[in-house]
């Protein structure tokens, strides 16, 4: 696990409600392309459900495998350090919020 994000949710509706958070990593700026892996990757998730008015704190676990592309030459995944961009979105064409995240290798 790469460590929590936390996200503050309000449900600005007049019933209860669900949201699915997803939080996306996004590779760091000026990466090699020969790296080869997508845009973002989806680092995790949450479903919160609000009462009408309601507002929490979503605590969502970002995994280490967002970071990381499989080595051949070790035959094991290898996390790539850097500052990467953390989007938390509805969807991964809805994304709200960012947040750079520090990664150690």
């Amino acid at each position: 696990m790469l460590g929590t994000l936390t996200v503050r949710l309000r449900n600005t509706g007049d019933r209860p409600g669900r949201e699915v958070v997803q939080v996306y990593l996004a590779a760091p700026a000026g990466e090699d392309p020969a790296v080869g892996r997508p845009a973002r990757v989806l680092a995790g998730f949450l479903s919160v459900e609000l009462a009408a008015g309601a507002v929490t704190q979503a605590r969502i676990a970002l995994a280490r495998r967002a970071a990381q592309i499989w080595d051949p030459s070790e035959g094991d995944w290898r996390t790539l350090a850097g500052t990467y961009t953390a989007e938390v979105a509805r969807s991964v064409a809805d994304r709200r919020l960012t947040v750079p995240v520090a990664v150690n290798g």
